[in-house]
């Protein structure tokens, strides 16, 4: 048996299997593809996957758009096994033209439909290309909306034949579309989270990091970027050796060589390095290594040296200021290690907390997360945004310790939760003498007979709306450094941007579930009608049961669209009536002109009239 053979009854499997899924269930199951992936190309590939599997597609396709250049480029292809892929194409989308405004508009678009429209292809050439590049008989496109703006569109192709798309595609697409464009936007907004420590961006020191092995330029700071006349983005990725001439390249892979823990820097003086205007410059350098959360990379550190302008032997001798140089570099890099291992571990955290829409996931995850990153004694959260009382409702504790419990974990100070609402904390000693800012005598003592020896704590807080706080506990006293501080309000501000989105979702899943449960109710009505009908339908007369029989093309659904389309309601009125979105309710009354060969609504008033319908 051939392999295509079988994978064609497995795609014929699924698309039996969805016809009996429902939407609820469908849309469940794609957004849990979707949230896996952390980076925006991930998230696109997910949703095109997950998209094209459940519904047996020919073809999904998502495109990003570039406002700067307008236009949609394509980031993640699915397709099947037989198709050619379409690449990494681009498409011209001109705000003002009719294409945007569709798009903008929120709805699916039936872009086969429109490309089938003479005077809409002469003005949308780029659509016509698409078309044709995916190679399609079918296509609806999905327009993906963050606050109103266009930041792309989700296809989905029928290559093999002319068909409809299911109703159950339309809704769940539309719904999928809207998740997806949130998806994208946290993806975005955490992969903005790559960037370099901040010790390492703001220092005056020209720093360049490189990937060991082939020593090319993983990251810039602005000074370096300057330095060596380049814009930080362009750099990376470039070769470093090319930078110098084939000496000094040499003498720079033999220092990074020879790093290890017992030599963690190697000072190379007297580099002749390319510089703004294509002039050159006299530079030493410190090469040293970066470890952080397990990673080790090379840190290469340029200034000008001393003997700037005289000869390359005084430069090769080194002297006072080339070894203060390096030992200045050695101890920024052991502050850029510290900083870069929490801004990896912060990442982590975000990235763990974005993979679920679940609200008690997210603050669970919070919870351990942050306990074991910090090798904190103890992490709660407490929820303040129920009406009930302010309550721990996740913790995480010390193996070795026994957790508060969250039976006794309404007993936290509520005169200490009112204050940790307003603003982060930190308090190194809550035994000292000096009073704690924003604590209360009472608050402090109820603390310490609680084990707690010093805290950390920050709102979490979202577009001016408090989830709740995190609070971090140690034992006994603890200095909280700078790091840990910022990354406790890094997670909290993500964690109060994932309860909202979860909040998002279950609205959006209390919607499916209701528009679900109005389709099936909707459904036994129509049922009952047509039985009813069935009883009558011999005592009408032989020419209208004629004329009946002649509507065999269309569907149950379609046929009672052209029945209130003939009476004279517009869409958003039908749509109304069906419980159906009004780009639903077009796209059946396309697919009625088109099997009835009929090129206008007036015509299907005509049509419905001639044949007894209304």
């Amino acid at each position: 048996m051939s392999s295509s053979f079988v994978k064609d009854q497995v795609y014929s499997t699924m698309y039996t299997r969805t016809e009996h899924t429902s939407p609820l269930k469908l849309f469940q199951q794609i957004g849990r593809s979707i949230r896996s992936g952390t980076s925006p190309d991930q998230v696109l590939q997910s949703a095109v996957d997950a998209l094209g599997w459940q519904f047996s597609l020919d073809r999904a396709v998502a495109l990003v758009m570039d406002e700067g250049e307008h236009e949609l480029k394509i980031k993640a292809e699915y397709r099947k096994d037989q198709l050619p892929p379409v690449g990494k194409r681009q498409y011209q989308l001109l705000s003002g033209s009719e294409m945007y405004r569709l798009l903008s508009q929120g709805r699916p678009v039936p872009l086969s439909e429109i490309q089938a429209d003479a005077s809409m292809a002469a003005v949308q050439p780029e659509l016509h290309q698409f078309i044709k590049d995916s190679g399609s008989k079918s296509v609806v496109a999905f327009p993906l909306l963050h606050q109103g703006t266009l930041v792309g569109c989700l296809t989905v192709h029928h290559c093999q034949e002319d068909r409809s798309f299911s109703e159950d595609m339309l809704e769940v697409g539309e719904a999928f579309a809207e998740e997806l464009a949130a998806v994208l936007q946290q993806a975005n907004r955490i992969n903005e989270k790559v960037v370099d420590g901040r010790v390492f961006a703001k220092s005056a020191l020209p720093l360049v990091v490189l990937e060991p092995g082939s020593l090319r330029i993983a990251q810039t700071n602005a000074a370096a970027a300057r330095l060596l006349d380049g814009e930080e983005a362009e750099m990376r990725g470039l070769p470093f050796l090319e930078l110098f001439g084939e000496t000094d390249a040499a003498r720079i892979k033999e220092a990074a060589s020879k790093l290890s823990t017992n030599v963690p820097i190697v000072n190379v003086p007297g580099l002749l390095a390319p510089t703004v205007g294509g002039q050159t410059v006299t530079l030493d350098a410190a090469v040293s290594n970066l470890t952080a959360d397990g990673k080790t990379e090379i840190v290469v550190a340029l200034y000008p040296t001393a003997s700037n302008g005289h000869s390359g032997a005084a430069a090769h001798a080194g002297d006072h200021d080339a070894a203060a140089g390096g030992g200045r570099v050695e101890e920024l890099v052991a502050s850029l290690s510290r900083q870069l291992t929490w801004e990896r571990m912060a990442r982590q955290i975000v990235a763990k907390m974005h993979s679920s829409l679940d609200r008690d996931t997210v603050l669970q995850t919070a919870a351990d997360s942050v306990g074991r990153g910090l090798r904190a004694s103890a992490c709660l959260i407490i929820r303040t945004d129920s009406p009930a009382a302010s309550l721990v409702t996740h913790e995480y504790a010390d193996p070795n310790l026994s957790p508060l419990g969250l039976g006794r974990s309404g007993q936290w100070p509520s005169g200490a939760i009112a204050n940790l609402k307003q603003r982060p904390m930190a308090i190194n000693d809550l035994s000292s003498t000096t009073k704690p800012s924003g604590l209360s005598r009472e608050d402090v003592n109820s603390l310490l007979e609680n084990g707690v020896g010093a805290m950390m704590s920050t709102p979490i807080s979202y577009h001016g709306i408090v989830y709740g706080i995190i609070v971090v506990q140690s034992n006994d006293a603890r200095e909280w450094s700078q790091q840990e501080i910022e990354m406790l309000e890094t997670i909290a501000q993500q964690a109060a941007l994932a309860l909202s989105n979860a909040q998002a979702y279950a609205l959006v899943k209390d919607q499916l579930f209701n528009m679900n449960l109005i389709s099936n109710l909707t459904q036994q009505l129509t049922n009952a009608l047509d039985m009813a009908g069935r009883t009558t339908r011999n005592e009408r007369p032989a020419e209208i049961a004629a004329s009946e029989a002649s509507v065999t093309p269309l569907s149950s659904r379609e046929l009672e669209v052209l029945k209130l389309i003939a009476s004279g309601l517009a869409n958003r009125e039908i749509a109304q009536k069906l419980f159906l979105t009004e780009s639903t309710v077009e796209l059946h009354a396309s697919r009625i002109r088109k099997k009835l060969k009929l090129k206008s609504r007036t015509a299907l008033v005509k049509y419905a009239c001639d044949n007894h319908l209304v």
